[in-house]
């Protein structure tokens, strides 16, 4: 299964829990899974006007900094993979 890592930040839908392991075949389906067990914490990674990953949020795969594009989501993942959701903070 694929693992999915979330940010201290974003922990509030999931209760605490900094990983979950989702059996999805693309990004997009993993964050469907891991909403599933834990909604609300989708909205927080995908903007729902643009069906794309957040202005202040990075994703990446394996390490690599995924796009903000809608089609990146479609991207597949295979059981060892991970996605990491990274929070950006901003201060001012």
């Amino acid at each position: 299964m694929a693992t999915v890592y979330i940010p201290t930040v974003f922990q509030g839908p999931t209760r605490g829990e900094s990983e979950v392991e989702v059996a999805g075949d693309t990004i997009a389906v993993c964050l469907d899974l891991v909403e599933e067990q834990f909604p609300g914490l989708r909205e927080l990674v995908i903007d729902p006007a643009t069906h794309s990953i957040h202005k202040f949020v990075k994703v990446t795969l394996n390490g690599e900094l995924l796009d903000r594009d809608p089609a990146t989501l479609a991207q597949p993942v295979s059981a060892t993979d991970e996605i990491e959701v990274i929070a950006a903070i901003a201060g001012g």
